[in-house]
């Protein structure tokens, strides 16, 4: 059975990236983004990371290697490679705190053949927000007579 952490991560992965993109692609044009996912693991001690306040519950997280590929098609092939250009120069431009702030730890560009083409290596940390409490035993009650 798939572990619903590991997907949700994935999930946050590619929201992040997406929202790290400009949102506007030229006319004639589409990107595709993929994630390939190298290796996840758990954070923290077995994947607990800590307490949350509210609701009182515990977290979790996974630390996710991957790779990121963005590919466009159409348009013609001087007006892609300049978007290419583009996209890859804005997503190495981000500061460090705008890449914190989505869970991207480290964004380095790997080489492709393709000139329509970029890729990313990604490390990236999804911690996980519980939406309703675990019921935290608080009180232990010690004077209770055996029976029999």
């Amino acid at each position: 059975m798939p572990d619903v952490l590991v997907q949700d991560a994935l999930a946050a992965l590619d929201s992040a990236i997406t929202s790290l993109l400009p949102s506007a692609v030229p006319a004639g044009m589409n990107r595709a983004v993929r994630i390939e996912p190298s290796r996840i693991r758990p954070l923290g001690l077995g994947g607990y990371v800590g307490n949350h306040v509210a609701p009182d519950a515990g977290q979790f997280g996974r630390r996710v290697h991957a790779r990121i590929a963005i590919a466009v098609t159409g348009g013609n092939d001087t007006a892609a490679r300049n978007y290419v250009v583009g996209l890859g120069t804005e997503l190495l431009c981000l500061s460090r705190s705008e890449r914190l702030a989505r869970g991207v730890q480290r964004l380095e560009r790997v080489p492709v053949e393709d000139p329509r083409a970029l890729a990313f290596e990604v490390d990236f940390e999804f911690i996980s927000t519980p939406s309703t409490g675990e019921g935290v035993i608080t009180d232990l009650v010690l004077d209770i007579e055996p029976d029999g």
